[in-house]
């Protein structure tokens, strides 16, 4: 994942990664998204955390397989929101209909 940290108190995010279900199948997961670097995420980086609502955290995420089982991911969009979670970081990400 990337961060490029902008002047007006925002990071843009750029992450790549993926997903090993349960039963072996992989799902190609990309975001970007925004965050908002304000004097709770800054208080977050020794271990803490913040809740969802402390911060602007939101991404546009797309999912890709191969598998069947999970194919419906390559026609659909989601958007999350996130938060910080002691070191690492947290998303609640909801299927756009």
């Amino acid at each position: 994942d990337w961060m490029l940290i902008g002047t007006d108190g925002f990071a843009r995010l750029d992450v790549r990664g993926q997903l090993v279900m349960d039963d072996g199948a992989v799902i190609l997961v990309s975001y970007n998204g925004l965050l908002e670097l304000n004097q709770k995420v800054a208080a977050s980086a020794g271990g803490g955390e913040t809740k969802f609502e402390d911060q602007y955290f939101r991404a546009l995420l797309r999912m890709e397989t191969g598998a069947p089982k999970y194919s419906w991911v390559n026609q659909t969009v989601f958007i999350g929101k996130g938060r910080v979670a002691r070191g690492a970081v947290e998303y609640e990400v909801f299927r756009v209909t």
